[in-house]
């Protein structure tokens, strides 16, 4: 017969053995489950076109307009370089306090191709125009005149190009925010031009950008000085091109 100290010895090592055996299991668990991704949201960039910018080289000592990124905090940074998460949605806002219609557009001073006047790259292929806005575009376009900027989501206009104003003989577009890769438009976004003279129209739209690498920025409306409108601010980083680098 087992001594009752015996008895009770066995039930402990049942006990001891029984316990090391779960914890392994529990522990083999846990390094075998992947762990678990949060749900990453979108990311908002706000950008500001600035038409009185003091542009100052050897040839060219004059005004002239520039992308700004606006921080955090409100203040502005250079857009010569702007770094965006790959597979998340990027909310993109455009402030843009220049104004007037233009002749040209395209990749140089004599084009005119109005592939830049429309939206290309983004949700649903449209964009919506707030405000400083007195014509209609495409019939979807009614009288907004106005001198201050407010964004309100949901109540702008969805537009997928912007017309040809044969009264002022130019397309309704200020500038454009265009991505490029290998020569072919991933992303373009054209401003309204409006015909509030104090300008203040802004654009707001979403877009993905799947693919990690770097991708030139440029706007395709030629607005510095030389070179038929693309020299000055239009050739230099930070004003009206720069690079959009996507991370993984």
């Amino acid at each position: 017969m087992i001594s009752e100290k015996t008895f009770y010895a066995i039930i402990a090592a049942i006990i001891l053995v029984g316990g090391i055996g779960v914890g392994v299991a529990y522990d083999k668990t846990l390094s075998s489950t992947p762990q678990q991704q949060l749900p990453q949201g979108p990311v908002s960039l706000t950008l500001l076109i600035s038409p009185n910018n003091w542009f100052d080289n050897a040839t060219i000592h004059h005004t002239q307009p520039a992308f700004f990124v606006v921080g955090p905090n409100g203040q502005l940074e250079s857009s010569a370089v702007i770094t965006l998460p790959s597979h998340r949605l990027i909310k993109l806002t455009i402030i843009d306090y220049d104004s007037g219609v233009t002749s040209i557009i395209g990749p140089n001073g004599t084009s005119n191709n109005s592939s830049y006047a429309k939206v290309i790259g983004t949700v649903g292929g449209v964009e919506y125009v707030y405000n400083g806005t007195a014509q209609y575009i495409n019939s979807t376009l009614s009288g907004n005149a106005s001198n201050d900027i407010s964004i309100v989501h949901g109540s702008g206009w969805a537009v997928s190009s912007l017309p040809w104003n044969s009264t002022f003989g130019g397309w309704e577009v200020t500038h454009t925010f265009t991505l490029l890769s290998n020569g072919q438009i991933v992303l373009n976004v054209p401003t309204f031009a409006g015909t509030n003279p104090s300008g203040g129209a802004v654009t707001f739209t979403e877009f993905y950008l799947n693919n990690t690498g770097s991708y030139p920025w440029q706007c395709y409306v030629p607005c510095g000085h030389e070179l038929d409108g693309w020299g000055g601010a239009m050739a230099t980083a930070g004003w009206m091109e720069g690079v959009v680098q996507v991370t993984a």
